[in-house]
C-alpha cells in the first residue's frame, strides 16, 4: 500500500472515530437531560422567557429605574399576560378538551376505516385493534419518565413558581453571572466564549420572538377559518395550533392534522377541506414568508436540521425533548457559525502569499 493511500486511510478512520466519539457524547447528554428534565426544563423556558422579557427590562433601565424594579415589572407583566390567557383561554379549553379529543378519535377511526377496507382489505375489528396499539405505543412513546411529574396540578404549579423566579434573576443579574462564569476560564478563552455566548443569546431571541410571532400568525389566520365555518371546538385547536408552533414541522402537521379531523366529523368533507386548504396556504406563507424574513435570516437552520433536531429530542425525552431540541440546536448554530468563522480567518492568516507572475515581453518580473 502506498504512503498516500496509508495517508488516506488514517485520516478516514480519524474522521469515524471523531463521527462515533460525537454520537456517543449526543446520546449520553440526552440521557442526562432526560433523566434530569424535570429541572433543565424549568431553566430552558426561563432562559427563553428571559429572552422576550430583557428587553422591557432595558428600557425601564434606561429611564433610570434600578435593574431589581426593572426585572420585577418585565416579569410581572409576563405573570398578568398569563393569567390573562388562563382566565380568558383554559376554562372553555378544558370544558371543550374531552369533545376534542372525542372527534379526533372519530376521524381517525373514520379514515382509518375508509383505508384498511379499501387497500389493505381490513375489516373494523382488526382495524380498531391496529389503532389501540398505536395508541399504547403513542402513551408510552409520548408519556415518558421525564414528563410524569408535571401531570399533577401541584408539579405544573412548582414550575410555574420556578420558572419565574429564575426569569427575574437571569433578567436582573444575567450578565452579573455570565461574566462569573466567564472569570472561572482561563485568560485565553473569555473573549471567545463571551463571544459565543452573546451569539447564542442572540438566536434564541430571534427564534423566540419568531416562534412566538408565527405561531400567533397561524393561530389567528385558522381560527379566523374555524371561526367563520363555525366548528364548536374552534377555541381548543386556536390554543393547540398556537402550542404545535414551538414543535416546528411536525407540530403544525399533528395541529393541522386534528383540525381536520375535528372539521370531518362535525361539519362534513366540504369544511374539510377548506380547512385543510387553509391550513397548507399559511404553512406555505409561514415557511416562505414569516420564517425567512423574521427568523431564518439570523438562525439559518435548514429544515433538515430542524426535522432531524425534534425528532431525536422526542425520541431522547419525550415531549418535553422535542420543545427543546430546536432552540438548542440553534444555540449549536452560533457554535458552528463562531468555529466557521474562526476557521476561515486562521486559513486567511496562514495562507502563503500569492506569487508575482513574469511579464513576458518586457523582461521584468
Amino acid at each position: 500500500m502506498t504512503p498516500i493511500a496509508r495517508g488516506g486511510l488514517t485520516r478516514v478512520g480519524s474522521v469515524a472515530w471523531s463521527l462515533l466519539g460525537i454520537a456517543a457524547l449526543v446520546l449520553l447528554a440526552g440521557w442526562a437531560v432526560g433523566r434530569m428534565m424535570s429541572v433543565v426544563l424549568p431553566i430552558a423556558v426561563a432562559v427563553l422567557l428571559a429572552t422576550l422579557l430583557k428587553p422591557i427590562a432595558y428600557r425601564l433601565e434606561c429611564r433610570g429605574m434600578r435593574p431589581a424594579a426593572a426585572a420585577s415589572i418585565a416579569v410581572l407583566v409576563a405573570v398578568l399576560v398569563l393569567c390573562a390567557l388562563i382566565a380568558l383561554i383554559l376554562p372553555p379549553f378544558i370544558a371543550r378538551l374531552t369533545d376534542l379529543g372525542t372527534s379526533v378519535q372519530e376521524g381517525v377511526q373514520r379514515v382509518a376505516y375508509s383505508v384498511g377496507e379499501s387497500v389493505a382489505g381490513m375489516d373494523r375489528a382488526a382495524v380498531d385493534r391496529q389503532l389501540d396499539s398505536a395508541a399504547d405505543r403513542a402513551r408510552e412513546r409520548l408519556g415518558g419518565t421525564a414528563m410524569a411529574g408535571a401531570t399533577s396540578l401541584a408539579g405544573a404549579l412548582a414550575s410555574v413558581v420556578l420558572i419565574m423566579f429564575l426569569s427575574f434573576f437571569i433578567v436582573k443579574d444575567g450578565r452579573r453571572m455570565w461574566v462569573w462564569l466567564l472569570e472561572l476560564l482561563p485568560r485565553a478563552r473569555r473573549d471567545s466564549v463571551d463571544d459565543v455566548g452573546f451569539r447564542m443569546w442572540r438566536n434564541l431571541t430571534a427564534y423566540t420572538r419568531g416562534v412566538v410571532f408565527v405561531a400567533t400568525v397561524d393561530a389567528v389566520l385558522i381560527g379566523v377559518v374555524l371561526l367563520i365555518l363555525g366548528i364548536p371546538l374552534a377555541l381548543p385547536l386556536i390554543v393547540l395550533t398556537w402550542l404545535a408552533a414551538f414543535f416546528p414541522i411536525i407540530g403544525a402537521i399533528a395541529a393541522g392534522a386534528a383540525a381536520v379531523l375535528v372539521a370531518m366529523v362535525t361539519g362534513g368533507t366540504t369544511d374539510a377541506l377548506i380547512v385543510l386548504a387553509t391550513i397548507i396556504v399559511v404553512q406555505q406563507v409561514e415557511g416562505n414568508v414569516l420564517y425567512p424574513v423574521v427568523v431564518g435570516p439570523r438562525l439559518k437552520l435548514h429544515p433538515v436540521a430542524v426535522l432531524v433536531s425534534v425528532a431525536a429530542g422526542g425520541t431522547l425525552a419525550g415531549i418535553a425533548g422535542a420543545f427543546l431540541a430546536v432552540p438548542i440546536a440553534t444555540a449549536a448554530s452560533a457554535l458552528v457559525g463562531y468555529l466557521r468563522e474562526q476557521r476561515a480567518q486562521q486559513e486567511q492568516l496562514t495562507a502563503p502569499a500569492p506569487r508575482r507572475g513574469v511579464m513576458v515581453g518586457n523582461g521584468s518580473t
